[in-house]
């Protein structure tokens, strides 16, 4: 699509919004402008991020120390995983000040894991093809802004989340609420920020906070679904991301009171969801659900003694033997008493 053409398409988005008079363009129901199409928007994508004369750059190698968690009794595992089966608990430390804050996952092949941190770094983590487990070994590399230099500030960095397509990774933003494309394959840590969409920040009549914002992304087909780390009435908001930055089909993640969602994943018929709680007393907490076609299929309540901290992000990938994984990962907010913590739940058929 050239660009004029991107651009008329805006204009015209603008335009019927204007002349409705509609205020807030997050409801469904009488939605002004498309949704966000991968099909129509992918090649813009591309050479925005990736331009011509712009050379691949490797990331920067990281060392990362893995430590076995702790795993419960069997008693604890049986009694907070329904459908699942606990298949590896590490936590991952490095010398490197700058690994830290990983706030969102993604699986990129069989032998790698692609995360985003809060402070707006790429970290990649090798996973043993054999063991299902990280080697040790890794990459990290800081996301560029459009102009292709390092973002200037925590706010403009702060990366929630994370989906993949084609080699272009997708990740939403919160403070400043937007979604980034980069076209790692093309251009590793040499690309730069392509504009997917700057996000609505009224969510239902409600300015969304600067800490409240597009903690889940992930691809539904052709199109983009984000949720929102906030409580409405019924749960934390879910939609389509239109191409004006409002949402189509909003609907609701249920969770128990203090939850919220911090992390989203979806393949043909699976989705996955994570849900965060903390308080003083009772600590950390973490619910997971998986559904297929609609219906719930495994859970887990994550709870100590099982091994717990501030789960930010959830991936559907594959074991060794070819089931179906799920990974957690937490971020420890470059604080030492936490830890970032990588769980392994594999799908029980």
């Amino acid at each position: 699509m050239t660009c004029s053409l991107r651009l008329a398409i805006l204009a015209s988005t603008v335009f019927v919004t204007a002349c409705t008079g509609v205020a807030d363009q997050s409801t469904s129901q009488s939605a002004e402008a498309p949704a966000w199409s991968y099909a129509t928007w992918r090649a813009d994508l591309r050479t925005e991020s990736c331009p011509d004369g712009t050379s691949f750059a490797t990331p920067d190698p990281l060392d990362i120390r893995v430590v076995e968690a702790e795993r419960g009794s069997e008693d604890d595992r049986k009694a907070q995983l329904d459908g699942l089966v606990l298949a590896g608990a590490w936590a991952l430390e490095s010398r490197n000040s700058e690994f830290g804050g990983l706030s969102g996952l993604d699986q990129l092949g069989p032998d790698k894991l692609l995360a985003v941190t809060d402070d707006g770094k790429f970290v990649w983590i090798e996973i043993d093809r054999d063991t299902g487990a990280p080697d040790g070994s890794g990459s990290i590399a800081y996301m560029r802004d459009r102009d292709g230099k390092i973002f200037p500030s925590k706010r403009a960095a702060d990366a929630e989340d994370l989906t993949l397509r084609d080699g272009l990774a997708f990740v939403s933003f919160e403070q400043e609420h937007r979604i980034f494309a980069y076209d790692l394959a093309a251009c590793g840590k040499a690309a730069r920020a392509a504009m997917v969409v700057k996000l609505n920040k009224v969510i239902e009549g409600r300015a969304l906070e600067n800490n409240r914002g597009a903690e889940a992304l992930t691809f539904a087909g052709d199109t983009l679904n984000v949720g929102f780390e906030t409580r409405r009435k019924g749960g934390s908001p879910i939609g389509t991301v239109r191409v004006d930055g409002g949402l189509n089909d909003l609907e609701r993640g249920e969770q128990p009171a203090l939850f919220l969602l911090t992390g989203m994943d979806s393949t043909a018929d699976l989705t996955a969801t994570v849900y965060r709680a903390y308080d003083p007393i009772r600590g950390s907490r973490a619910n997971v659900k998986l559904v297929r076609d609609g219906v719930l299929i495994a859970s887990a309540k994550l709870r100590s003694p099982l091994p717990v901290d501030n789960y930010e992000s959830i991936a559907i990938g594959t074991a060794p033997d070819g089931a179906t994984r799920l990974w957690l990962i937490s971020d420890d907010n470059f604080n030492n008493d936490q830890r970032t913590l990588l769980l392994a739940l594999d799908l029980i058929d």
